[in-house]
């Protein structure tokens, strides 16, 4: 029986205290900013709600106030700064405007907290930062800025001065990047003696360096003939300044534009020169081009992920070098060495070579004098011996194809042996000629033209 009450006292214990809990959460009434965020002159205000559902919640719910407490300070774009002296645009200050929202939620600091509060389901919390402390945190993070900024600067003058252009342009985008944060402001500042504005005097700066910088191609035009091969010797460009200094480590981006585009990443040597090595000329179009242009997203290459930087520098004018390139087919005389059990014969395999290479754009001439190339079809058949009065004939052969100029050989194949069969010697040799002929047209030929077309 004891047992029995014992029982019924702890029941009514913990019904009695569920219903304290539930009479507490009632008392537990929300404060005003759980309502509606405040609205205070002198406060940037966050609140933020969350769902109790994960074990992280508080975190989440702290990390969402100082996100929308970041976002009630607002970026405005001064009619000093470099990004309107460059007129950047609309997109440009949006996104630049949206990055500097992400990063001041991430770098915030000086704000306070107001208050949390939860129920059985919910946690708020709100934080606030007084206007005045976010200011003056903002002026001595500008002066930090400025100071690292500037002694980057001051530097890159003193490369260009020593023509070291390359780390003069490195030292200008890391002042830029020092100051990348604060582009909306002027940036006022004194340099020698004179107050500027100081990322408007940065990339001002650097476009002086761009502008005085001049990429002369090795030659203007070229005339190649398809399957020639262009290397670094050939294909060059000479960087230098406008007092005729050639400039080393400037990295340039090229491009080949031809029917496909390749682009190429290459460097000034010590003497100014940057090579580019196309290979073997392949693609057919009988003007291409090769353009440089100074790259810049090579220079700035673990000096700094900044975006913001990055699309600024596009702002500058770039200096371009261009060489082009005019290509025509090679010129194939054919000479034909087809036997027919060892004796000459007329040329059957030679005709059909000629066809398929016209058909593809090379020009087949009847004089050795005019030709780049000379083909040599050579080709025999055998008699191998008679079964019930049919005769069998083998046919070999080969073609080779070498350079006129100096004797060559730039393709060589084997005419697959073919085998023909018929009631008398010379229709048997027919027969493999026929055999040879549609291997030649279907697979030598083709693949010569391949290994001088891409296209």
């Amino acid at each position: 029986m004891a047992r029995y009450f014992s029982y019924i006292f702890l029941c009514f214990l913990i019904i009695g205290c569920k219903s304290s809990e539930e009479r507490a959460l009632k008392r537990n009434n929300p404060p005003s900013w759980v309502k509606s965020t405040p609205v205070n002159i002198d406060y940037y205000v966050g609140v933020y709600s969350i769902q109790k559902t994960s074990s992280d919640y508080r975190e989440k719910a702290k990390r969402g106030a100082l996100e929308n407490l970041a976002s009630e300070i607002s970026v405005n774009i001064s009619a000093e700064s470099v990004l309107k002296t460059l007129e950047t645009g609309g997109d440009f200050n949006q996104e630049y405007e949206q990055n500097i929202r992400i990063k001041s939620s991430e770098e915030i600091e000086g704000y306070e907290l107001v208050g949390v509060w939860e129920d059985e389901n919910e946690y708020w919390v709100c934080y606030r930062l007084s206007k005045i402390k976010y200011a003056q945190i903002k002026k001595d993070r500008i002066e930090k800025a400025l100071t690292l900024g500037k002694d980057f600067f001051r530097r890159s003058k003193e490369n260009h001065d020593k023509n070291n252009y390359h780390d003069a342009f490195i030292l200008s985008i890391k002042s830029l990047e020092s100051v990348s944060k604060y582009l909306d402001q002027p940036l006022k500042t004194v340099i020698d003696g004179k107050e500027v504005c100081f990322a408007t005097e940065v990339m001002s700066y650097t476009q002086e360096m761009v502008s005085e910088i001049t990429i002369i191609p090795s030659k203007t035009e070229y005339d190649v003939l398809l399957g020639d091969y262009l290397k670094e010797e050939d294909v060059y460009f000479l960087v230098k300044n406008s007092d005729g200094v050639f400039l080393s480590q400037i990295p340039l981006k090229c491009q080949y534009k031809a029917v496909f585009f390749k682009n190429y990443n290459i460097q000034s040597d010590e003497f100014g020169r940057a090579g580019v090595s196309l290979g073997k000329i392949k693609q057919s179009k009988k003007e291409q081009y090769v353009i440089a242009n100074l790259d810049f997203e090579e220079l700035t290459e673990n000096q700094t992920k900044d975006k913001i930087v990055l699309k600024l520098l596009n702002y500058i004018p770039m200096k371009t070098g261009k060489i082009k390139i005019n290509v025509t087919p090679p010129k194939i005389f054919i000479e034909s060495n087809e036997k027919e059990f060892g004796k000459r014969k007329k040329p059957s395999l030679t005709l059909t070579a000629k066809q398929v290479l016209i058909s593809r754009g090379f020009q087949v001439v009847s004089s050795k004098s005019e030709a780049d190339l000379i083909m040599l079809i050579s080709s025999d058949t055998k008699f191998i011996g008679s079964t019930r009065g049919a005769h069998q004939v083998e046919l070999t052969g080969t073609i080779d194809v070498n350079k006129k100029s100096n004797g060559e050989i730039v393709f060589s194949e084997v005419i697959q042996s073919t085998r023909g069969l018929q009631l008398s010697k010379l229709k048997a040799s027919l027969d493999a000629y026929s055999k040879a002929d549609s291997y030649v047209k279907r697979r030598i030929i083709p693949k010569l033209i391949n290994q001088y077309f891409t296209f």
